[in-house]
């Protein structure tokens, strides 16, 4: 197991206050160049990086980060889940690095602690640039491809209903729909022509009544209701 490495402590005091504090956790050592490139090239910094959750713990403590980039092998999800709501209690955002939109690979994934999702194969600056400041917001970032794939299993598993139906306002339907979609509040806000914080305060009902602590679960959850329509 590899030491995680970091920034002085002279360099993380002065580190701007308008982009978050960045660490990764990414077992793959040229994974983990290209991301740094990759963050260097939007403006934020890595002051932790690490192979593991392990390794990066005794930093945490020394220098608190703002959000987690995190990837690790299929084999190590569950292994991982307390890590992940450890940092959770320290309010430390995480996100996700899928390897691929697999079946197996979202449903086990889709019930972690976290924060935000990204596909690995759509890696991009913009994505992730775009996946950082929405979790630093605390909104959930999650690519429209996963929550194709997550209709996609509900679908052909033929999940049945529960005997308690949810009950959506038709704006609240409207919502739950661009939440699907990957849209942040300010994108719902614009596209239904509501404020920011109307966007933000129909989201938050939506998750209530769906009973999910983040968007992710959400959208499972109303797959499995039937509250999205099936998507080609």
């Amino acid at each position: 197991m590899t030491q995680a490495t970091h920034t002085t402590p002279q360099d993380y005091r002065h580190n701007s206050t308008k982009t978050p504090d960045i660490a990764l956790v990414v077992p793959n050592e040229m994974a983990r160049l290209g991301l740094k490139t990759m963050l260097s090239a939007i403006d934020m910094r890595c002051l932790v990086e690490a192979d593991s959750f392990d390794a990066l713990s005794n930093s945490l403590d020394r220098i608190p980060v703002d959000v987690i980039i995190m990837s690790c092998t299929e084999c190590d999800l569950d292994v991982h889940e307390e890590s992940l709501r450890e940092v959770a209690g320290r309010g430390v955002k995480v996100l996700f690095l899928l390897e691929s939109a697999a079946q197996h690979m979202i449903a086990r994934a889709a019930c972690l602690p976290v924060d935000g999702f990204l596909i690995q194969s759509e890696l991009t600056g913009n994505t992730l640039d775009d996946a950082i400041r929405r979790i630093s917001d605390g909104e959930i970032s999650m690519p429209s491809t996963l929550a194709r794939e997550l209709l996609s299993q509900v679908r052909d598993r033929g999940t049945v209903k529960s005997p308690r139906p949810v009950s959506l306002t038709p704006r609240e339907q409207q919502v739950l729909s661009l939440v699907a979609d990957g849209l942040s509040n300010k994108q719902i806000a614009r596209r239904l022509g509501i404020s920011e914080h109307g966007a933000k305060r129909h989201v938050a009902n939506v998750l209530a009544k769906l009973n999910s602590p983040n968007r992710t679960l959400a959208v499972v959850t109303a797959l499995k209701e039937g509250l999205l329509p099936e998507q080609a």
